[in-house]
Formats: C-alpha cells, structure tokens, sequence
C-alpha cells in the first residue's frame, strides 16, 4: 500500500555546509542527502509522496538575522523547485527565519504560501527559550489560522537540557519530551483552542505525550489550577485539545508506541513519517515493525495514506 510520508528531511548541499560549520552537537554525523537518496528510499518502503522539510536546528543556525532570513528563503526556494520537478513525488513545509523574528516569520509565510504554493510550514518546539503557546507567538499562529495552515512541529535543542554527555545527546532522549511541552504548552495556555482551522502534526507519536497526559490532566486540574489563565481549558477540554493533535509515526513503528496511541488517539489523526535521513537507517527497521503489525486494512489504509490525503488533498490521484 502506497505510503504518503509527512516526515522527511532534505539537506541541500548549502545546508549542509551551514550545518558542518556550525558544530552543533547533535550527538551524529550530518547525513549525506540528495535527491536520488530520498527517491531511492521512497521506492523501497512503498512510499508514493513524500512532504520535505527542514529539521532541526533549522535555519536559525546562520549567523544573524539577515542570514537566517536568507537561509530560510533559499531553502524554500529550493523545495519548492524540487517539488516542480516531482510534482507527484514531493510536497513540501515551508521553513521560517525563527518566531522570535517575527516581522521575518510573517514575511516568510506570505511569501511560501502565495508565491510558492507550499504545502504546509515547520515550526519548531521553542524559539528563543519560549514553547509554542507564548503570546509573542500570537500573531504568527493567527496568520496561520486564518490561512488554514498544516504546521509540522519538529522537536529542538532545549536551552535548559545542555548536551552534557556523549551517551545521551539530545534527539535520543529530550527530543521526546520537548514534543510533549510544546504540545502541552499550547493546551494549558489556551493557545491550541485558539486554532481550529489549523492542523498541527507532532512528530515521533507525539513523543512522551499520550504516556503523561493522564498525569498532564489530573495535576493541571487540581495541584496547579491555579497556574491556568483565563483562555485555559478546564476539565475534560484539556485532554480533549491534547487529542487534537495529529501525530507522525516517525521512528516510532515498534509495537509498544502503537498499542499506546492508538489506544490514546483518534485513528484519524495518526500518519506515517520516516525521518528519513536523519534516522541512520532506522527507518526501515520502524516500517517493518510497522508492517507487521497487527492492524485491519482499513486502519492501515488510514495511517498509510487517508489521513494525510485528507490535509493535503492536492495529492489525491484521480481514482481517489
């Protein structure tokens, strides 16, 4: 069954060497990437589109504010030309300068929606030091709501979790859990109740997430009420903007992360990703375990493809 991938990554060849001359301690290798790579890989897991985007530490990376708006526009610029070569292959989530920036972040935003037709935005979990749901944030995520926007939210570096020790960088265990404040920060401060018209995917099956939401809900409720504010949702509106989520399946096929969320989300908001190329091969391990797991067709259908053709109907074939 044709999978459609909202989950993978493309370096171009000037970001990679940004990336190289930056040393950030990712705790691995830059991964070598082009386009024949991904294609390669798509064709052996089955994978019909893929939806590109730029992981972390993004374009933030370049120097100043100039540059990370520069880095940003030519990554852009870069997808959207793929994409015009492989029209049925590749879609695309436009990359930003950084929230912080924010008359940056909305120029940016015009510009990949109107002029080239981008497929969705990443964002990444903080900026700056601040989670999704801070009110400097407001005005971009308005812009995004008014603009029906699908966002992809890609877990970052945390500035409180410093890269302290060679046997735990933090993609292995911190990225998981910045999914989950991210997320939780936009429940508990109102603003993910702010959103109905976008759609916003958590990757790595919403990382720690559907484990602590039970914790998340019943604390949120009675010891810390009385850190809500008044756009806070009370009682059972936490969980149920928790759940409102969609969440990628990147590197996160094995069956003890599937028996949880699906027992935990609504099937609907369920998708395949890959994090290719940036998963050193797991990837496959996770779609094999995927593929053997036990699931009826329909739900297979739904996760493989129903769910992201539903976000981005323009990938529809005709006898869909």
């Amino acid at each position: 069954m044709a999978k459609v991938d909202v989950h993978h990554h493309i370096l171009p060849e000037f970001y990679e060497k940004v990336l190289a001359q930056a040393n950030i301690p990712v705790g691995t290798s830059i991964p070598h990437w082009s386009p024949e790579v991904s294609l390669e890989l798509m064709g052996r897991l089955n994978i019909s589109t893929a939806v590109l985007s730029l992981s972390a530490p993004g374009a933030m990376i370049a120097g100043d504010a100039g540059q990370v708006r520069t880095l940003a526009r030519r990554w852009n610029e870069y997808a959207a030309e793929l994409r015009s070569h492989y029209p049925e292959k590749f879609a695309f989530f436009a990359a930003l300068p950084g929230l912080t920036d924010q008359q940056g972040a909305l120029a940016e935003i015009k510009h990949a929606f109107e002029d080239l037709q981008a497929d969705g935005i990443t964002l990444f979990t903080s900026y700056g030091g601040k989670y999704l749901g801070a009110k400097e944030f407001e005005p971009i995520w308005a812009e995004l709501n008014q603009r029906h926007a699908v966002v992809h939210v890609h877990p970052i570096h945390s500035r409180e979790a410093p890269f302290t020790t060679p046997f735990l960088p933090q993609p292995l265990i911190d990225y998981p859990h910045e999914s989950a404040r991210a997320a939780s920060d936009m429940v508990l401060s109102g603003r993910k109740r702010q959103l109905p018209n976008c759609a916003i995917i958590l990757s790595h099956a919403g990382g720690t997430l559907p484990i602590i939401s039970e914790r998340l809900v019943s604390l949120s409720n009675t010891v810390f009420v009385g850190l809500l504010n008044e756009k806070s949702p009370r009682g059972d509106q936490i969980l149920e903007d928790l759940k409102s989520f969609y969440f990628d399946l990147a590197i996160s096929g094995s069956a003890n992360v599937l028996d949880t969320l699906l027992k935990w989300a609504p099937q609907d908001h369920i998708l395949y990703g890959s994090d290719f190329p940036f998963a050193g091969g797991v990837e496959k391990s996770s779609d094999t375990a995927l593929e053997g797991y036990e699931m009826n067709d329909q739900l297979r259908r739904m996760i493989y493809r129903e769910n992201a053709l539903r976000l981005f109907p323009r990938l529809r074939s005709p006898s869909e």
